[in-house]
């Protein structure tokens, strides 16, 4: 079972409800999250019960410390999410930054009106690997941020991450800041869902889902080496992985173009493969391309980012090793061409 802790803040200023609070209060201790990768997963993994330690700080100085000081004496958690009020969000926000200024716009729940104040020597970044974690969209729409604002949120989110990076220990506590809209935008079964989203993020392997471009030309396919410190030497389909909100054709047009400086179309869906690494899996979506008008000249490498050479293959035995399950690919593509 994994212990997760959950925060949200008690009610401030003139505001009659804090939702984050109310999240809190109607949260069940234990609950039973999902994969929330399963689509796009090539084996099914069970759903994680997980134990849900719930918080309400107070929107003070002492509230801001409560976790960090906690985490200073040695608890810990599997992973941690702060969550808090942004009454200006349209929707909810991932915080992926926290400041070290305070600079309050309004009194906290004690008086308290920093201006300008300095919290730490720099900011601090969460060490989750946000681009890998949130590569895919949420059933609740959201967006990231570098922003939690200066006030008591950005205050709490600070102090955790700094009480995080100061723990002698070589598992490090995944720790996100959520901010959420005000009741006239988002309901608390939209904030739970969320919520139960974000947790299995954190908790299951992810799965990056990635482009590949086949390019046939003379009854042969267009593979090319990389030349990058990770996979130097191996031959593939190039492409590359899929931002927030974008489909395999519209990235595999992006990628190419970026990685060679080539202008190709996709044209059609192949398939998808699949690929398993120790921190996270692969699926592979191929796209069927051609170039744009007449081929490009492949001795120009200028444009050229990660590879070093092309070539063009009737069977899968034409290069050797390959990156990843490109060979498989390769294997397949071979009979359609």
């Amino acid at each position: 079972m994994r212990r997760i802790l959950v925060t949200g803040f008690e009610v401030f200023s003139q505001h009659k409800t804090n939702i984050s609070q109310d999240i809190i209060s109607t949260l069940d201790e234990k609950i039973i999250v999902d994969d929330p990768w399963y689509k796009s997963r090539a084996y099914k993994l069970d759903g994680v019960e997980i134990e849900l330690e719930r918080k309400i700080l107070t929107v003070d100085s002492f509230g801001s410390r409560n976790i960090s000081e906690r985490l200073g004496q040695g608890e810990s958690w599997d992973a941690i999410i702060h969550m808090g009020l942004c009454d200006s969000c349209l929707i909810p926000r991932i915080e992926l930054l926290a400041s070290n200024i305070l600079d309050m716009k309004i009194p906290d729940n004690l008086g308290r009106l920093e201006k300008n104040t300095k919290i730490g020597e720099s900011n601090l970044k969460t060490k989750m690997n946000h681009e890998i974690i949130f590569s895919k969209i949420l059933s609740q729409e959201f967006e990231l941020s570098f922003d939690a604002g200066n006030y008591i949120c950005n205050e709490t989110y600070f102090h955790t991450l700094k009480a995080i990076a100061n723990r002698k220990s070589d598992n490090e506590i995944p720790c996100i800041f959520l901010h959420l809209p005000n009741y006239d935008k988002i309901t608390i079964e939209n904030c739970k869902n969320l919520l139960s989203e974000v947790i299995g993020r954190m908790i299951f392997k992810p799965v990056i889902s990635v482009a590949a471009g086949v390019i046939v030309h003379d009854s042969k396919m267009l593979v090319a080496r990389r030349n990058d410190k990770q996979h130097s030497g191996y031959w593939e389909f190039p492409g590359g992985k899929l931002n927030l909100r974008e489909n395999a054709s519209e990235a595999i047009v992006r990628e190419l173009y970026e990685e060679f400086g080539w202008n190709i179309n996709s044209v059609e869906h192949l398939g998808n493969w699949f690929h398993s690494r120790t921190d996270y899996d692969i699926e592979l979506i191929v796209q069927k391309c051609n170039f744009q008008g007449e081929l490009p000249n492949f001795n120009d490498k200028k444009n050229w980012t990660s590879h070093d050479q092309i070539k063009w293959i009737s069977d899968h035995a034409g290069v050797s090793p390959y990156v990843g399950c490109d060979e498989e690919v390769a294997n397949a593509v071979s009979g359609l061409i």
